[in-house]
């Protein structure tokens, strides 16, 4: 029997099943080379704040295929990471997955320290208080760790004299970042009784300028219908003497250049001294020449009244001076 034409067909059937099989395999890979070369992914790239509440899929801008998460950033832990993304399609004449991985570098860091806030931006206290810095404290946290206990507080502040003072506030949270802030901490002289004041406005019209017993008087009878012998009191109108518009202005100006507290006694007997002396000389004239006795006191009181004072009526505040004087 001859076979050479037998082994002829099954030398050309397998040549034709390993052509059809190589076309088969070349076509699979190109197929799924094609694929593996169209899958991509964009990605927005940026720095991810300490906290934040950022994942994986909120830095993909776009891409195609099924998209799978591999990992979401820590956004507690500072500094370099990687994420990792798969894509993959299914190709559909052969029906092989396809699979990508993509990588991208990101970076978490922390850009907000601690925030400071204080009750009050300042806090008036007298001489002699006592007073724990801390107390005008509201809270120092960090936004994303929470309460920072542990922070620095310091002044230059001595509550035993008056003054303005600064306290500063530090704190640090557990990433080094620091934030700072401050209050002002002013220390006035412990305010006076009403006798106390009249004692101590008459001793320094009589020793320090030069006033007889009678003018002291009609100048405290002036003072106690304005401010009852109050300082630190008004708003318009201010002080002792009740001074408005530009001569309360010109309070604080000659004080501050002084270095007077501008809410004291002391202060504010000064300024009306300087305005007798440079502005109201008559006044001044007048009240060192007064007759030093009841009289001369009701006097006083009037005269500074109308011509000091400029009250639309003085009715009253001589019948006081001439009281004080008795």
């Amino acid at each position: 029997m001859n076979t050479r034409p037998v082994r002829k067909t099954l030398l050309i059937i397998t040549v034709l099943l390993v052509f059809v099989l190589s076309f088969f395999f070349i076509d699979r890979s190109r197929r799924k080379d094609a694929i593996y070369e169209d899958l991509n992914i964009e990605f927005d790239l940026q720095d991810i704040e300490y906290g934040s509440d950022v994942k994986a899929m909120d830095l993909v801008r776009c891409h195609n295929g099924t998209l799978e998460i591999v990992n979401d950033p820590d956004t507690l832990a500072l500094g370099e990471q990687t994420l990792s993304y798969i894509l993959s399609e299914t190709e559909e004449r052969y029906h092989q997955k396809v699979e990508k991985t993509f990588q991208i570098a990101i970076s978490v860091s922390d850009s907000q320290g601690p925030i400071i806030e204080t009750k009050k931006d300042s806090i008036t206290l007298y001489t002699g208080s006592v007073y724990d810095l801390k107390e005008n404290i509201l809270q120092v946290y960090d936004p994303v760790d929470g309460a920072i206990e542990d922070f620095e507080i310091s002044s230059d502040a001595e509550l035993s004299k008056p003054g303005t003072y600064k306290v500063q506030i530090r704190a640090k949270d557990r990433n080094g970042l620091s934030s700072e802030t401050s209050y002002q901490l002013i220390v006035r002289n412990r305010p006076l009784s009403a006798n106390e004041a009249f004692d101590h406005i008459f001793n320094i019209l009589t020793q320090n300028y030069g006033y007889n017993e009678a003018a002291a008087c009609g100048i405290l009878a002036n003072i106690r219908f304005e401010s009852n012998f109050e300082p630190d009191v008004g708003g318009y109108y201010y002080g002792l003497c009740q001074w408005g518009g530009s001569r309360k202005e010109d309070l604080y100006s000659y004080c501050t250049e002084n270095s007077l507290d501008a809410s004291s006694l002391e202060g504010q007997l000064s300024f009306m001294e300087h305005e007798l002396r440079n502005s109201y000389t008559g006044v001044r004239n007048y009240l060192l020449n007064v007759e030093n006795s009841a009289n001369g006191s009701w006097n006083a009181g009037d005269y500074f009244c109308r011509y000091y004072e400029g009250a639309a009526s003085a009715e009253g505040r001589g019948d006081l001076a001439a009281s004080y004087f008795n």
